[in-house]
């Protein structure tokens, strides 16, 4: 099973995620901002987009290494990824479900007010908080088509009722002490 957590920066996506994987038995933390971080060095004498995923190798590389992260271990993942363009996303989530027909893609979603204050308390420098700002109103434009469904608003909820409503959305056989 892999559970893809997306939506906007600072809308909680790491946090949900971390809390998921401590409770749902044998699962994995697969975060592909890695993926694009290693494959970005790698290119950068010869190809510096300014964000990762207008890498063609990105999108390949996540679905790829998501397949070989079950395969080989045979664990749920728990995929926190913003993916807000169409095109990416229905070419990852595609790729993913065409290797694992147990895929649920959940859109976090929150106001533009409550990203800024989440994105500040990151502490993020000015650079890479202007960066997640500036895609913060595509972000919330993007995840409310009905193609980002489910979409799960997490304005004035704790990252624990927002666990327990992700864990109530999966199957009974996820377990996790439901």
């Amino acid at each position: 099973m892999i559970v893809f957590l997306n939506g906007a920066f600072g809308v909680g996506k790491t946090t949900l995620a971390e809390r998921l994987v401590a409770r749902l038995p044998n699962s994995l933390l697969y975060d592909a901002e890695e993926v694009g971080y290693f494959l970005g060095k790698i290119v950068a004498p010869i190809d510096r987009p300014d964000d990762f995923q207008h890498l063609p190798m990105w999108r390949s590389l996540t679905v790829t290494t998501a397949h070989l992260l079950r395969q080989t271990y045979g664990r749920t993942l728990v995929m926190p990824m913003t993916i807000w363009h169409r095109p990416y996303f229905d070419e990852v989530l595609g790729g993913l479900r065409a290797g694992d027909p147990e895929v649920y893609h959940f859109s976090l979603t929150a106001t533009a007010g409550t990203l800024a204050e989440r994105l500040r308390r990151r502490g993020d420098s000015p650079e890479v908080f202007a960066w997640c700002w500036a895609r913060a109103e595509r972000c919330i434009a993007a995840f409310q088509d009905p193609v980002f469904a489910v979409q799960i608003p997490t304005d004035g909820k704790t990252p624990g009722e927002l666990t327990a409503e992700i864990l109530a959305r999966l199957p009974p056989t996820a377990g996790g002490g439901r």
